[in-house]
């Protein structure tokens, strides 16, 4: 050979070089924009599809992007690049998520460790801190998304908390509020005494404490009854057995199983309450079990949801004697007042045992409720908050799931969101916190008259000012609406009429519950890009999100918002154990790009994070994924190396006119049409294995070999070296296309490096398939 430019290629694949390099020519070519590729598109006589939508889950404005998130990020890229590459203008919407609770609770520490108390720095000032703080985040997790290869349109980038989605948020509520599905109860709710604030499901997790199992005697009330109790217990009354004493305060009954001959005479009667010093009843329901404690359950209605359920059915008072910081109140005895729950319990057994109603105390281990973000053991109570009425909405999932409209992949997670769906509880939507969407409501009056009048039916505003001793400034009444009303028809006295602000956010679910049809309203293309396509992420949200989605946008639009749900694995700890910065096993994905390029790790979300799995980090695998993306650069740099210069415009000319065949194009040709189908079925993992195995052992270790060797003695622009060497670069354009999806920045570097020697044109990621 004469000469070659390719001699100019560099010797090693820098990945974090042509990484930005590569990303840069991308977001420069304007093709992450829909309307860009549909031009495209139109002047290259391609044929055009529908365009392929899909909103980004987005992540929470206030940190680092975690494993999960770039995992996400993978599949979603790899879906977006191969509908690019087929004919569909596509659209990826990202955003970061204001997060109320996470985000209000991170900031909050961090004020902390800079000696600022949130409560004194005062609501208007958090938010204001809080929003830069997000600000700031956001550019940083923004920089991690595009470090992935995230070919997203970041002109129609959102925030939550962004001006035109609180509008349709804010709309949503409104129109729900006049259909009844929205209302204000009181129920039993997760309350985390140091946020402060009622928690949904989500944000806790079970944590095994030592605990206690604290039997106590509840004396019957009627002589003749202590005698037959005494007689067949021992004691004068019946037993209980529980864990949490200090809540016997606002118990309301005892409940037993009607199954159990051992109570059976005494269903009816009446025990009187230690230390309350209240008759309660002793009544049966079909849910206790003979086994637990004694059989006997002590029900405390707003303090156990469990409890909670048993006093709707029987018709039981409600007591609450726990209030929002975890502290004793209500109308208990003076001397518990004020006291932290512990304390309490403390306090009560020994009392019961100098009454000579403690029977025992039993060590235990339990699984407890604790506040995800603090720590805090949950306290079940009692409390007025916003709640959804989801059982119409999830009848509409129900029939969109039946009729195919959505489908989810794994199939077992489909079968898992109809059980919700089918056994749906109403959503509290209020949550108790300065940073997010402020419920849209006014009090006339008060809150606390609102609240107080609906707690006493039949009761007046006069009542109110007599028994609460304080003045009622309104109706009571709620009105919807964004701006202070300024009249309340109900309330004759305008010049003492008051209004009061709902000063509870939204539930984060709430807001981005709507992300479909929010995101897609607000960038004037709501006919063109709704419904979606698909929606990616994780198994643990399926029901907090995926399921909010479909119900809120089946709610607003009348169509489903995506027709698949597709959940890659959960990465773990490599020990398979949850990542978690306590336990001090996460692992960064940007340690891992530094150390072995995007790409590498790419590959391992595509074959080990399958859909509905658990995936321990198998770093040896995304080290031997690195010697996959090298072999790619090598062979491809060894191929253009044995092009001479003066070869290059005559191969051009027959890549040009596309008249290439053979049985080696037609075993491509094969190949591809298989990973297309794997590509299009969300099949990842085996499309990932077959451009790994093809690639190297076919295209490398075979044709390379044998081009090699036929063309070992032939002069250079000789007949046979030309078709070869066309063969040879047309294969591996062919072969860069279908990798392209799975692992971007190789493939564009090895495509630029084409174009650079005039055997390729414009950019890959635009090439169709």
């Amino acid at each position: 050979m004469e000469s070659s430019k390719a001699e100019l290629i560099p010797k090693a694949f820098d990945s974090k070089s042509q990484e930005e390099k590569m990303y840069k020519l991308w977001e420069d070519s304007g093709y992450f924009k829909p309307e860009n590729v549909k031009e495209y598109l139109e002047k290259s006589n391609k044929e055009i599809k529908k365009p392929f939508v899909m909103t980004l889950p987005p992540p929470n404005a206030n940190g680092d992007l975690h494993m999960g998130h770039t995992c996400g990020y993978s599949f979603h890229d790899a879906m977006a690049r191969f509908n690019r590459m087929t004919g569909h203008p596509t659209l990826l919407i990202a955003g970061k998520d204001h997060a109320g609770i996470q985000t209000e609770s991170v900031y909050t520490k961090i004020l902390r460790s800079e000696g600022i108390d949130k409560w004194d720095l005062g609501r208007d000032e958090f938010n204001k801190r809080c929003y830069e703080f997000c600000l700031n985040a956001s550019n940083n997790a923004r920089s991690q998304e595009k470090r992935i290869g995230l070919s997203t349109d970041w002109d129609r980038e959102f925030f939550t908390l962004d001006p035109r989605l609180t509008s349709v948020v804010y709309d949503t509520f409104f129109r729900m509020l006049n259909d009844g599905l929205i209302y204000r109860d009181k129920r039993i709710i997760n309350q985390c005494p140091n946020c402060r604030t009622a928690l949904a499901d989500i944000d806790t997790y079970h944590k095994e404490l030592p605990g206690i199992f604290a039997y106590i005697v509840y004396p019957f009330v009627e002589e003749e009854d202590k005698k037959r109790a005494k007689d067949k217990f021992g004691v004068e009354g019946i037993t209980v057995a529980t864990t949490r004493p200090e809540t016997m305060l606002g118990d309301t009954a005892v409940a037993v199983s009607p199954k159990d001959d051992r109570y059976k005479e005494f269903v009816g009667k009446k025990v009187l309450l230690p230390i309350a010093n209240r008759e309660i009843p002793i009544i049966t329901d079909d849910d206790i079990d003979i086994e637990t404690g004694t059989g006997a359950l002590k029900v405390t209605p707003a303090h156990s949801p469990v409890d909670f359920e048993i006093a709707k059915r029987n018709n039981l008072e409600i007591i609450n004697v726990i209030n929002e910081e975890g502290k004793m109140s209500g109308n208990i005895p003076e001397r518990f007042l004020g006291m932290d729950t512990l304390e309490c319990s403390k306090a009560l057994v020994k009392e019961l045992d100098e009454l000579g109603l403690f029977v025992k105390l039993e060590r235990i281990k339990h699984e407890v409720a604790v506040c995800e973000r603090c720590d805090t053991p949950i306290q079940p109570i009692i409390s007025f908050q916003w709640y959804v009425n989801t059982k119409p909405l999830a009848q509409k999932a129900l029939e969109a799931l039946k009729k195919g409209d959505t489908k989810v992949i794994p199939d077992g997670q489909q079968k898992a969101l109809t059980y919700f769906f089918e056994n749906i509880e109403p959503w509290c939507i209020s949550r108790q916190l300065w940073w997010g969407h402020r419920i849209p409501i006014w009090y006339s009056g008060s809150k606390e008259l609102h609240d107080w009048l609906a707690d006493n039916p039949g009761k007046t505003t006069q009542d109110f000012e007599k028994e609460v001793g304080k003045e009622a400034h309104g109706s009571g009444k709620v009105f919807a609406s964004v701006e202070k009303p300024e009249v309340d028809p109900d309330w004759e006295n305008e010049k003492n009429l008051e209004f009061e602000s709902e000063s509870d956010v939204f539930d984060t679910w709430f807001s981005s519950g709507q992300w479909p049809f929010s995101t897609t309203m607000s960038i004037n293309g709501f006919d063109e890009y709704y419904p979606t396509d698909v929606m990616v992420h994780g198994r643990d949200i399926l029901f907090w999100w995926s399921a909010r989605m479909m119900m809120l946008s089946l709610y607003r639009t009348g169509k489903t918002p995506f027709h698949t749900v597709f959940l890659h694995g959960i990465i773990n700890a490599p020990d398979g154990s949850k990542m978690s910065k306590s336990k001090g096993n996460t692992v960064s994905p940007i340690e891992l790009f530094d150390r072995y390029g995007v790409d590498s790790l790419r590959l391992w979300y595509y074959s080990d994070a399958l859909p509905g799995a658990n995936a321990p980090l198998r770093e040896e695998k995304i080290k031997g994924n690195r010697n996959f993306i090298n072999k790619i650069w090598n062979a491809s740099r060894f191929v253009l190396m044995n092009i001479d210069d003066s070869e290059i415009l005559e191969i051009s000319k027959r890549l040009a006119e596309g008249n290439i065949k053979s049985e080696r194009v037609t075993q491509s040709n094969a190949h591809i049409a298989r990973v297309k189908r794997y590509l299009g079925k969300h099949q990842y993992n085996l499309g990932t294995e077959d451009i790994r195995e093809f690639f190297w052992h076919e295209y490398c270790d075979k044709w390379i070999e044998e081009v090699k060797g036929a063309i070992k003695d032939e002069k250079v622009n000789s007949e046979k070296r030309i078709e070869l060497l066309s063969e040879l670069v047309y294969l591996l354009k062919e072969n860069l296309k279908i990798m392209h999806p799975f692992i971007p920045y190789i493939t564009e570097s090895v495509w630029q490096e084409l174009v650079g020697l005039g055997l390729a044109d414009g950019i890959l990621m635009i090439e169709q398939i």
